[in-house]
């Protein structure tokens, strides 16, 4: 069996309305907009505390592992064409207010976008499957 890789993926909304995205500075699905998120680094790291760190590396944003709910895990076979198995674990927090980000890591830009203004092929990986989480939340 090949390597399993534990990731993390934050979903960030703001005011229930615009979704933080990235837009991706290398492959794959590069200039893709994606969740921020990354790898659990350590044994010793919580997914939860893998996903804080990894937003404020991707996009600036300081938030306490506390305050990220657990949302969706994405296990499917294939779902990230690298090697390795990834299976990540998504968690969502909604700011109450616009927060000051800043692209950095493996992002190219942040983007602020109105959750009904995304179109599938413009998501890369499988974070479709997230954002229409949201679509049906109305």
């Amino acid at each position: 069996m090949r390597d399993i890789l534990l990731t993390t993926d934050g979903l960030i909304t703001i005011k229930n309305k615009t979704v933080v995205l990235i837009r991706r500075a290398k492959a794959p699905f590069e200039d893709k907009l994606v969740m921020p998120g990354g790898h659990v680094e350590t044994e010793d790291e919580s997914v939860a505390h893998a996903c804080a760190r990894e937003l404020e590396e991707e996009i600036g944003l300081k938030i306490s592992p506390e305050k990220l709910k657990l949302l969706k895990i994405l296990d499917a076979p294939g779902r990230d064409p690298r090697p390795g198995r990834r299976i990540s674990v998504v968690y969502w927090a909604n700011l109450k207010e616009d927060p000051d980000l800043q692209a950095g890591d493996d992002a190219a830009k942040v983007i602020l976008r109105s959750i009904k203004s995304l179109k599938k092929e413009e998501v890369g990986f499988d974070h479709w499957e997230v954002i229409k989480m949201l679509l049906k939340k109305g």
